[in-house]
């Protein structure tokens, strides 16, 4: 069950950096007249993984920070 708590959040993180991608070299392609078919999903593929990359090490951040690192937590004065 973890898997997929963990996995499905992750693969929507991944299609979503896909998707644009993918999106922005197809245009940048049809812009510049270029038939490259590979292109765009290598480009897609780039993107989003490192989307994924940044989002885990934004958690990760905030996880390591801990509760008196965000607001609401131990103030000092």
């Amino acid at each position: 069950m973890f898997v997929f708590v963990a996995a499905v959040p992750a693969l929507l993180v991944v299609l979503v950096g896909y998707v644009a991608g993918y999106a922005v070299a197809q245009w940048v392609c049809d812009l510049l007249g270029v038939g490259a078919t590979r292109t765009p999903e290598v480009a897609g593929w780039t993107t989003g993984l490192v989307l994924l990359a940044v989002v885990v090490w934004l958690l990760l951040g905030r996880w390591r920070r801990g509760p008196e690192g965000r607001e609401g937590g131990a103030h000092q004065k």
